[in-house]
């Protein structure tokens, strides 16, 4: 019933069980948690390693990429888009390059908008109501700092 191997299960039941806004950090950490596993694969020399979480971050990217919902996001998804596809034009030249700089400024580019998320997400688990102005307020400043430290 339950499969072999439990964590795959707990995993499974997690990801399941978990609302949207969860479900979205949680991909941000995924991104960013490969992203410094690649770091150490590039540090080691182990070039294996360092392909293969720089391969599952990009994936996680191009996910986050395709669930752009550009009806209801406006600007903001437009401007996600851009900054996403930005962000695998540089891993890509990261690996090209095996380049630290790039994943690392891809890191903080990733965790700038994962912190204007995270503040949007716990934000509305303590407020019983927030308007979408003041989510895509949030996220626009976001936005604006990654444009800043490009």
């Amino acid at each position: 019933m339950y499969g072999k191997n439990p964590h795959s299960t707990y995993q499974a039941v997690q990801i399941t069980t978990t609302d949207r806004g969860r479900l979205l950090l949680m991909m941000y950490e995924g991104a960013i948690k490969f992203l410094k596993q690649s770091l150490v694969g590039l540090e080691q020399k182990d070039i294996a390693t360092f392909c293969r979480y720089l391969s599952k971050a990009q994936a996680i990217i191009a996910e986050l990429m395709n669930t752009l919902d550009f009806e209801k996001g406006g600007t903001i998804a437009q401007d996600l888009d851009r900054l996403y596809d930005f962000m695998l034009f540089y891993l890509s030249e990261a690996n090209l390059y095996r380049d630290a700089k790039r994943i690392e400024k891809t890191i903080q580019l990733i965790d700038t908008v994962y912190s204007a998320y995270r503040e949007i997400i716990e934000g509305n688990k303590h407020l019983t109501e927030t308007s979408g102005q003041d989510e895509a307020q949030m996220v626009g400043e976001a936005l604006r700092r990654v444009q800043i430290s490009l």
